[in-house]
């Protein structure tokens, strides 16, 4: 087997050289003053101790590096396509470097005018924007056969490894492969690299199937990079992949610092109080691997580390115990110190965190740290208190995830409700939390056209082609764009909540419920959704019971929440909360307790003030009461769409085979407004059916706005940026 190692590695270099070798010059380039060793190896950064350092001014300067990860596409795409232009990248690099960041981190090879507007944008700059290169693992691959060892996926690795080094040092061109960059790379930007990271979050089960088909493979001597005695298989196909691209570094006369991407689910650390076997099940140690003398520049570790995943975060007891020296309990830190201490003697870098300013969540944290449901302002003070616990853990950096909202992302409790799922990228879908971790909000519109303020001034700016109105007593208008449904209702003679309660039913299908059981009202259609408003402290989004895929789904399907048969019953008059799930029920084996079923309300409506300028704006905000004028803006998905692009909404679950979800097309979303008396609950008014109506699109419209979280975020780095 020793033999085999030896073939393979020299195959891999074989691929490296022959990829370089096929090189164009790269552009003359203006650089700063570049650091030599005694062997004429360049470097402008290095490791030093646990610290990653940059040389400016001619010394080496130590500090904590803020960096801010950049996704590789734009609204309406997928990242295969690799949307952005170069006058995007040059828009976002000057919005990170007024930020205030040091670095940006993207995950794989991008198009060579990213490249280039990185150069052009740090030959002006006075701050310069330090680029982490990633190099993206075969993940499907190692996800679907198990193992790290197999030839194509090794030898796959091996030529993106190649691949980037091309690209990074402007060595001519890539060709084309569907979802990949390609084109002609002829700028040199190994003057503003800081790092290289390779890899993606190691699936575990991939990583343990890897260790027991291989027990031989323990062992690798490179030039550049070696293992351990304590060292893996997998973690020795680890060092090698540094070492060919070390190797590949090196014949460009430069160096930089190497690390491999992990997270909290394979790190080297025990957690007794994990429920999830997987989460605890194999340990990537990146102290298995060392970096011999003729590497300089060093190597560090890097994790992705999230406040509320995986729920050891959330359980184990000594970091819930733990607190800081402002004396306020921090698990996040408790567990970014024991991790600092298993890393001693190498810098260890959070590679991605963050919180997500959506309106759905997916899973609880400490601290109210969650996943999702966050205004950005909350958004924002979460994600400088966690930089806050990475200097006081002493942490060598951490890389905030992400730069700008993506709207093709997707989470798992709201995933199956996104069909067709490859038109997630048309549509913003405000539930879904991955869409939403942006510090850049992508929003829907060329620019915003409807603000939640109880002012009718931006309802007449609307073309009348875009929006419906009916009504006598009470207006009602209705509009909407990529990610909501507009409404407002006019009462010129004023609201007096004492004396009235509004009731809004929703049709987006045949079917539903004509009648409401308490308080006993009927509609002129069914409805699968019933909009509640008491006052503005008070609004309810429900669902019809036969129509809710929450009890559907978790109660009659999985078993996991109680269920009652008569809730699939159509027409019934019933309407139940509007629910996510945010966890099964667990079992703590350290603790040997049970922690019950989670969900959350999301029915539940904000009121607020939506315009980014007011002194009240809530970026969570559903709906505003004015004096005369209430607006309210409905995330589709919580009207039952699926794909408003294309009018796709659920069908009814219980009409499907058990366990499935399928859609539907609805023409029109019929909305019919009704008052009544609170304190007999007869009807003062009601409304006619109003049939709002819309266009398909196959391209969204979007303009970019800096969140709150930006500013606060920027407030924080001009004090400790240095």
């Amino acid at each position: 087997m020793k033999s085999f190692r030896i073939i393979l590695a020299f195959f891999s270099s074989f691929i490296i050289l022959t990829i370089l070798t096929l090189s164009a010059c790269s552009s003359p380039l203006k650089q700063a003053t570049v650091y030599e060793n005694d062997d004429k190896i360049k470097m402008l950064s290095r490791v030093d101790g646990e610290d990653i350092c940059l040389y400016i001014d001619g010394k080496w300067d130590k500090g904590f590096r803020f960096g801010v990860n950049l996704g590789a596409t734009t609204a309406g795409h997928h990242p295969g396509e690799l949307s952005p232009s170069y006058d995007d990248y040059r828009r976002w690099f000057a919005g990170m470097d007024d930020l205030g960041i040091h670095s940006l981190r993207v995950y794989t090879i991008l198009p060579p005018h990213f490249y280039k507007a990185l150069v052009d944008h740090n030959k002006d700059a006075s701050n310069k924007l330090w680029l982490i290169q990633g190099i993206w693992s075969p993940e499907e691959e190692l996800i679907s056969q198990q193992d790290a060892y197999l030839p194509e996926i090794t030898d796959k690795f091996h030529r993106e490894i190649a691949l980037a080094v091309k690209a990074v040092y402007g060595l001519g061109e890539i060709p084309r492969v569907p979802g990949k960059a390609s084109g002609i790379y002829n700028t040199n930007v190994a003057p503003y690299l800081m790092a290289w990271m390779l890899g993606s979050e190691w699936d575990p089960f991939m990583v343990d199937k890897t260790n027991q088909n291989h027990p031989d493979k323990k062992q690798f001597n490179g030039q550049y990079f070696s293992t351990t005695a304590e060292a893996s298989p997998f973690e020795a196909w680890l060092a090698q992949s540094l070492d060919i691209l070390a190797d590949a570094e090196t014949r460009q006369g430069w160096q930089h610092p190497l690390s491999f991407v992990n997270w909290v689910t394979t790190d080297p650390l025990s957690h007794p109080d994990e429920p999830f076997e997987q989460e605890d099940l194999v340990s990537v140690d990146p102290l298995h691997i060392t970096p011999s003398s003729k590497w300089e520049a060093g190597y560090f570790a890097a994790y992705h580390i999230y406040p509320y995943y995986p729920d050891s975060l959330r359980y184990q007891k000594d970091y819930l115990d733990y607190l800081n020296k402002d004396g306020q309990k921090d698990p996040y830190e408790a567990y970014l110190l024991e991790l600092k201490e298993k890393h001693s003697g190498i810098p260890l870098l959070v590679a991605e965190f963050g919180v997500p300013s959506s309106r759905g969540m997916a899973h609880r944290g400490p601290l109210e740290r969650n996943q999702g449901m966050h205004n950005e302002k909350e958004q924002g003070q979460m994600i400088v208190s966690m930089f806050k616990a990475m200097k006081n853990a002493n942490l060598a950096g951490g890389i905030v995830f992400s730069w700008q909202d993506e709207w093709f992302k997707h989470t798992w409790n709201t995933m199956s409700l996104e069909i067709p799922s490859e038109r997630r990228p048309m549509w913003l879908n405000r539930l879904t939390n991955e869409e939403n971790f942006g510090l850049v909000a992508v929003e829907p519109g060329k620019s915003a056209r409807i603000y939640l303020d109880g002012k009718v001034a931006d309802w007449k700016r609307i073309n009348a082609a875009e929006k419906t109105t009916g009504g006598d007593k009470l207006k009602l208008m209705a509009s909407s764009d990529e990610a909501y449904l507009y409404l407002a209702i006019e009462n010129p003679t004023g609201w007096n909540w004492n004396e009235e309660e509004l009731l809004i039913a929703f049709d987006n299908q045949p079917g539903g419920n004509k009648f409401l059981t308490v308080p006993a009202v009927s509609f002129d259609q069914g409805a699968e959704f019933l909009l509640s408003i008491k006052d503005q402290d008070e609004a309810n989004l429900m669902v019809a019971s036969a129509y809710d895929q929450h009890s559907y789904l978790y109660g009659r399907v999985l078993k996991m929440i109680p269920f009652d048969q008569s809730l699939i019953q159509e027409n019934n008059g019933i309407f139940l909360p509007w629910k996510l799930c945010l966890s099964r029920e667990l079992y703590l084996p350290a603790s040997k307790k049970t922690i019950p079923f989670e969900e959350i309300e999301i029915g539940k409506l904000f009121h607020g003030n939506s315009h980014p300028a007011s002194p009240g704006f809530n970026s969570l905000s559903d709906y505003y009461c004015g004096e005369k004028l209430i607006e309210f803006r409905i995330p589709w998905m919580m009207l039952g769409f699926t794909d408003p692009s294309t009018h796709q909404v659920w069908a009814y679950p219980h009409r499907q085979n058990l366990g499935e979800f399928s859609a539907t097309t609805s023409p029109s979303l019929n909305i019919q407004l009704l008052c009544i008396k609170p304190d007999n609950s007869q009807i003062a008014y009601k409304g006619e059916v109003l049939s709002y109506q819309w266009k398909d699109w196959d391209m969204p419209s979007f303009h970019e706005r800096y969140k709150e979280s930006y500013y606060i975020l920027k407030s924080f780095l001009s004090k400790g940026r240095n």
